[in-house]
């Protein structure tokens, strides 16, 4: 299991000058869980309590977007698919990253159906912090 170093991750996206959100509240994160109707895991927890997301759509230099709570509970509201939870896209939706309920791991939306990439959040975050290819 891969033990995320957020603080780096920080200082990197800063670096790229991506503007971080904020840390969400604990209550925040709760209030989203019941309205998705989704428990997080506690390494999406940790993260989102340093840091929400990136501020107005922004992207990595290579183009992925970490969501703030915000937009991942209005995109939700939109979605036909209630059982894929979005955290994170590359390339302004072409692929979108995420939760499926009641599946263990992270997934990417590949058309209709869910592709399994990372056993959690953590490693998620990791892959698309270094380019991995099989986010592609």
């Amino acid at each position: 299991m891969i033990h995320l170093r957020i603080d780096k991750i920080k200082e990197t996206w800063t670096s790229e000058n991506i503007k971080l959100s904020p840390p969400a509240t604990p209550e925040l994160i709760k209030t989203t869980e019941e309205i998705i109707e989704f428990q997080f895991p506690n390494d999406f927890k940790e993260f989102y309590l340093q840091l929400d997301g990136f501020v107005d759509w922004g992207w990595t230099k290579n183009m992925f977007s970490i969501w703030p709570l915000a937009r991942i509970l209005e995109e939700y509201h939109h979605e036909n698919d209630k059982s894929f939870i979005v955290f994170a896209d590359y390339l302004i939706n072409a692929i979108q990253f995420g939760f499926v309920k009641g599946k263990h791991g992270v997934f990417k939306n590949s058309g209709d159906t869910h592709e399994w990439i990372a056993d959690t959040f953590s490693e998620a975050i990791f892959l698309i912090s270094s380019d991995a290819d099989i986010l592609y």
